[in-house]
């Protein structure tokens, strides 16, 4: 059995598209496809039904694929225990990570990783979750520091630290950090959020359904510099982790306040493809954002 195969059945079974597929490998969908054919005639069975919104594994597909996974993600961890016995970290990483993390605490742990670590070249990309996601699953990235839910099981993930969302408003609304609000009143102002997709957007949204509440969305804006804009300006409200506008809260640029009835939490995960090996600089970086984590959890979630 293939192992190069094995992959690519595994990622055709989680999208249910060969063509998906084909573009997330970076292949032409009729190279996909015969490499999935080389796979069914090895095993003597078919895996995949094609229907007109796809590819559906068949019974012996889910089979595969519950036992496979767990194969693969062991081979890759063998491959990189065996590759750890040399010591030397040197080579370049790409590190992707959301806008609320491109701060000053950010350059200084970078900073420190250079220190530690010279003959690493560290390239930085500030994006959405989304894209961060998009980006990890396309290998175009080797680690991604970006908030749960985590949609793919060819990531491998783990939790860093969790956050508080606070509101930010216009600075006329004279919102107070001393004066928590409930999101019922907050319901009564327009709100400046990022897509319908966006994780931030999920977790306003999902804690509005639960306490019955309609939300006025006076704008959608994917930037989070653009957000915190359009709050500056009195175009409406938004949710963001309190570093992300503690300038401008200290500036009177705008109020703010934390949020309770319910509290709004997002946790933040380091990311990778599970199904390719982290090189010598990529763990090292990735044992450095672990080790520097209490830099962005709030003090009472410090432990």
């Amino acid at each position: 059995m293939d192992l190069k195969q094995l992959k690519a059945f595994l990622h055709v079974a989680e999208l249910g598209s060969l063509s998906r597929a084909a573009e997330r490998l970076h292949v032409t969908q009729p190279a996909l496809s015969r490499q999935i054919r080389l796979l069914e005639e090895d095993l003597g069975t078919r895996l995949l039904t094609r229907t007109g919104r796809g590819a559906l594994p068949t019974e012996a597909g889910q089979l595969l694929e519950s036992r496979a996974r767990p194969l693969v993600a062991e081979l890759q961890a063998m491959a990189g225990e065996v590759a750890q016995l040399e010591t030397r970290v040197a080579g370049e990483v790409d590190l992707a990570i959301p806008p609320t993390l491109a701060d000053t605490t950010m350059a200084e742990l970078l900073r420190d990783f250079h220190v530690s670590y010279p003959e690493v070249k560290v390239r930085v990309v500030v994006a959405l979750s989304g894209a961060i996601h998009e980006a990890l699953l396309r290998g175009r990235v080797d680690l991604g520091v970006l908030y749960h839910p985590l949609r793919s099981a060819n990531l491998g993930a783990e939790d860093l630290w969790a956050e508080d969302l606070d509101l930010v408003a216009p600075a006329q609304l004279n919102f107070h950090p001393d004066r928590p609000v409930t999101l019922a009143e907050i319901a009564a102002h327009p709100l400046v959020l990022p897509g319908a997709r966006h994780g931030l957007r999920v977790i306003i949204e999902a804690a509005a359904v639960r306490r019955g509440l309609t939300l006025q969305v006076a704008m959608e804006v994917e930037s989070l510099r653009m957000q915190l804009e359009m709050v500056r300006l009195g175009l409406g409200c938004s949710f963001l982790p309190r570093r992300a506008f503690a300038d401008d809260l200290a500036a009177g640029r705008v109020s703010g306040a934390p949020v309770i009835d319910p509290p709004l939490r997002r946790t933040a995960v380091l990311a990778w493809p599970a199904d390719r090996r982290r090189s010598h600089a990529a763990q090292a970086l990735t044992d450095m954002i672990r080790d520097g984590r209490d830099r962005w959890m709030e003090p009472e979630r410090k432990a």
